[in-house]
């Protein structure tokens, strides 16, 4: 196992220079590329992978067994400025250092530093880095480093995190692994470690198995999460490029998005019972929340400020309806993109809420409505930009919805586990709440496609509309 440790000093001047100017870019820069304009970029913390053999020195030992890659060195860099979401978050940069003859993935720029000239590679292109996080995460020890990260291939599409397929990666069905190199990083405990960890110990298959993470001390009694590595899905099918391709041909997707319903399901009763459970909810301060986020979205969108009386008296029956519910563990980023329809079906993924929300909002209970929001939001995309038929949307929604509650009501084992029936919900009342949080992440969308895609934003719009005008 290799041993990870605090590097001796901080990056020579070149370097963070050289990220200044590289990292803004990335797809998976958390300011966004025009909005990265007045980021200060600032080094925080440096750490190194070293041979924990006894008596070996400082520094990154190669075995004898590892490809020749050069020195690795994860850089956490501290980003400030208005761009970045809550004016600040730290990235990882993991790099890799070659001689400049020795030019290779991801290669960067050749810089001059005070030891001499360097080639710079982006270390989530290189299989050097590929191999590090995989060592030091205890991953594939017997394992020839060449044969571990042989036919490594980086997912192509990813934003905010980078992800790499490593076909050698011992795995207990033989399909390799799936190493996933997170970008923005937050001290303490994962929820897309502990999640997927707790699913997989709970022996629910609805999630690709997890294999291990690479945690870090970056501070005396916390650790970082740095890179997370799950079981491969062999021949998987990302679900909204699935849906989208159903809609485009005009061809139903209702078997698939009622399967996804019943996963769904399955889900939030698992994490029942695999994660603690969550304070009961208070009606005043959730809608609240949602009265909050509400005003924002009318702030920054004109077209929302005549519908602004509406959505005010869709939140005040909402807080008179609602009860007192215990909150509990949910995904928090659910949408099609973050589900996989493999050979034995839905695999659902990415835990880690969205990357850019603070940590505490992104690890908090919540109503298991939430996701089926997202979902049903998301159905809506898959419709618009795959030009499905109008009946398309609608169809699936229904599916999904139908299978999601059939499942949800019934107290059936789920892989081996009994499952405790959530807190009960009237159907008017769910269908309350479901409709108030739809309306949440559509205000949400029209602000987006306001500031970033204005011809889109007819697509949250008109969900905004059809919720107001829905019979309460």
């Amino acid at each position: 196992m290799t041993a990870v440790r605090p590097a001796a000093g901080v990056p020579d001047p070149s370097v963070g220079e050289l990220l200044a100017a590289w990292l803004p870019g990335r797809r998976w820069f958390p300011a966004g590329g025009a909005s990265a304009a007045g980021v200060r970029v600032e080094p925080w913390l440096a750490v190194t992978f070293d041979d924990d053999a006894p008596g070996a020195a400082p520094g990154r030992q190669r075995r004898p067994d590892d490809p020749d890659g050069g020195d690795v060195v994860v850089l956490l860099v501290r980003l400030r400025g208005p761009g970045v979401p809550g004016g600040e978050v730290v990235a990882q940069v993991p790099l890799v250092l070659t001689d400049p003859a020795a030019r290779g993935p991801g290669f960067v720029a050749e810089i001059r530093t005070a030891a001499g000239d360097v080639a710079v590679h982006d270390g989530g292109a290189h299989p050097a880095c590929w191999l590090a996080l995989l060592r030091a995460a205890g991953v594939g020890a017997d394992v020839p480093g060449g044969k571990l990260v042989a036919g490594g291939q980086v997912v192509a599409g990813e934003q905010s995190n980078t992800s790499v397929v490593l076909p050698g990666v011992p795995s207990p069905d033989g399909a390799g692994g799936m190493l996933k190199i997170l970008r923005t990083v937050t001290p303490g405990p994962h929820p897309d470690v502990v999640v997927p960890r707790a699913l997989t110990r709970a022996g629910w298959d609805g999630v690709p198995r997890f294999l291990g993470a690479l945690q870090v001390p970056t501070a005396p009694g916390t650790i970082t999460a740095l890179a997370v590595l799950s079981e491969l899905v062999p021949r998987a099918r990302d679900g909204f490029e699935l849906a989208c391709e159903h809609a485009g041909r005009g061809e139903s997707f209702a078997h698939l998005a009622a399967d996804l319903g019943r996963v769904v399901a399955e889900l939030h009763s698992v994490l029942r019972q695999a994660m603690p459970p969550g304070p009961l909810l208070d009606p005043a301060t959730f809608v609240g929340g949602l009265r909050e986020r509400a005003a924002l979205a009318v702030a920054e969108a004109p077209g929302l400020a005549v519908r602004a009386p509406a959505i005010e008296a869709l939140l005040d029956d909402l807080q008179v309806r609602l009860p007192r519910l215990r909150l509990q563990t949910v995904h928090g980023d659910l949408h099609l993109g973050q589900a996989l329809h493999g050979e034995t079906g839905w695999k659902l993924l990415d835990f880690e809420g969205e990357p850019q929300r603070p940590a505490a909002e992104r690890t908090a209970p919540d109503l298991p409505l939430r996701d089926v929001a997202g979902m049903v939001r998301s159905f809506a995309y898959a419709a618009a930009v795959g030009g499905g038929p109008d009946p398309w949307e609608a169809e699936s929604v229904h599916a999904f919805l139908a299978r999601y509650r059939q499942s949800t009501d019934t107290s059936a084992a789920v892989s081996g586990l009994v499952s405790r029936r959530p807190p009960e919900l009237d159907p008017p009342t769910a269908d309350a709440v479901l409709a108030a949080l739809v309306l949440d992440k559509a205000l949400y969308e029209v602000v987006y496609e306001t500031r970033q895609r204005p011809t889109w934003v007819h697509i949250p719009l008109s969900a905004v509309d059809r919720v107001l005008s829905a019979p309460r």
